[in-house]
């Protein structure tokens, strides 16, 4: 048999090279690594991973020139119903990408100049970015606790008379407080949306994540756990916010196929200007995944529930924990804390798995605050866009001690290759990082 089909995403959204994290990260000198010259250890193609009959079907979908979907064919409608059903929802809309999705859930909430939004600061900057262009400021969360998530007590302190939506994401997989938050956005009359790009999989008190915003927005490209390639998942029960999301983002015949409402039956040949179609060769990657998420889920918990333990028997240590009630799915970006107590720094623990041949580094999501475009640099050749940018430096000029104080501990583990199960790579890197500890100490 030959070996699985690999994808490759943008190192944009997917993180360094392992050259650049070396240099993002730091490295430490031999004295606190312990080993002078790199070494190597095999590792498994990256995913996302396909199998032969899904290649099959993509090659025939190439053969056939049906590469492009302007209408609702099998496929694009297979792949919305799959995903609102596995969720509860009443509609899916699928998109080039995650980012996109959000793009598509701010207009439908009618979202505009001076509106803000809160968002947490420990994100892909996508679940904020795409505010500015619609003029809206996005006030940044601090991290609540160890998880990195936003606590809805911070999300309440920092409503005004001018926020009117609140934005969470379920950072590297693990749920927000989803009934607190839900009480917060009802008692302050705000829509919720969750940003579960990470969290593919994860379920919150039995409910899958996903189910439980006014809208729910997944990436489905890259390396995520389901991937297309590039592709994106709008989900919600209303159909006004389904039909303006698929307005900004399609035009005749998806839009005259599957919108029904009179009241926008002006703008269904035209769309509202935008064009953000899923593919329909990653309509089917996507399905194919999705068609074995329970398998995938339960592959990556075990792989990383038992490096994450082996781990955690290191002095300083500290897996990310997981709040009871919830859930790890797709555990995107695992990492583990590096405390004071650790004999190495964060950076220099980095260096030591890498010179043992691991794919470690510090994450690539990192705390908004940190981005020029957060800080007030703005891009004077689009005024709305401009005048959100300075908006939001000015309500964002505070500290986020908890976001910095995680993002420098954290060291991210290999998730992207625990897709095999019983990966031989869990008592690879526990032993690796054993043999780090035990020459530390000697040293």
């Amino acid at each position: 048999m030959s070996p699985p089909a690999s994808g490759r995403a943008d190192t944009r959204e997917t993180g360094l090279t392992d050259t650049r994290a070396t240099q993002e990260t730091g490295r430490a000198d031999t004295r606190e690594s312990g080993l002078a010259a790199p070494v190597g250890l095999p590792h498994p193609l990256e995913w996302p991973v396909y199998d032969e009959g899904v290649a099959a079907k993509v090659a025939e979908l190439v053969t056939l020139g049906r590469t492009f979907d302007y209408d609702y064919g099998p496929e694009l409608a297979e792949l919305e119903r799959s995903f609102a059903e596995r969720h509860g929802r009443a509609h899916a809309l699928a998109l080039t990408s995650g980012t996109a999705g959000l793009l598509a859930a701010y207009f439908a909430l009618g979202i505009g100049p001076g509106d803000e939004v809160i968002v947490p600061d420990l994100t892909f900057f996508s679940t904020a970015s795409p505010l500015f262009l619609l003029g809206a400021v996005p006030v940044l969360c601090d991290a609540g606790d160890a998880t990195g998530n936003v606590a809805a007590a911070d999300v309440e302190a920092l409503v005004t008379p001018r926020t009117v939506a609140i934005v969470v994401t379920h950072l590297w997989g693990h749920s927000c407080d989803m009934d607190a938050l839900r009480a917060v956005a009802d008692r302050r009359g705000l829509a919720l949306v969750e940003d579960c790009s990470h969290a593919h999989g994860s379920t919150y008190r039995g409910r899958p994540v996903g189910s439980m915003g006014d809208i729910s927005i997944f990436s489905v490209g890259g390396r995520k756990l389901i991937s297309g390639g590039m592709g994106g998942m709008l989900l919600t029960d209303s159909e006004d916010v389904f039909a303006r999301a698929c307005l900004l983002t399609n035009f005749r015949h998806r839009t005259d196929l599957t919108i029904d409402a009179v009241r926008y039956k002006p703008f269904l040949l035209t769309g509202l200007g935008g064009n953000f179609r899923i593919s329909t060769p990653g309509a089917v990657l996507a399905q194919s995944h999705l068609d074995r998420l329970d398998e995938l889920v339960e592959r990556r918990v075990a792989n990383m529930s038992a490096l994450a333990a082996g781990l955690a028997e290191l002095p300083g240590v500290r897996p990310s924990p997981i709040a009871e009630g919830v859930t790890m799915g797709a555990w995107y970006d695992g990492v583990v804390e590096v405390t004071p107590e650790c004999p190495f720094s964060r950076d220099g623990l980095v260096a030591a798995g890498q010179e043992r041949g691991l794919k470690v580094r510090g994450p690539a999501t990192r705390p908004l605050h940190v981005f020029p475009l957060f800080q007030g640099t703005a891009p004077d050749w689009s005024p709305q866009v401009a005048a959100a940018v300075r908006a939001a430096a000015a309500v964002n000029d505070r500290p986020f001690p908890r976001s910095a104080e995680l993002f420098a501990r954290w060291m991210k583990l290999p998730v992207n290759f625990l897709w095999e199960a019983g990966s031989p790579l869990v008592g690879a890197y526990v032993e690796a990082f054993d043999d780090a500890f035990s020459m530390a100490r000697t040293a």
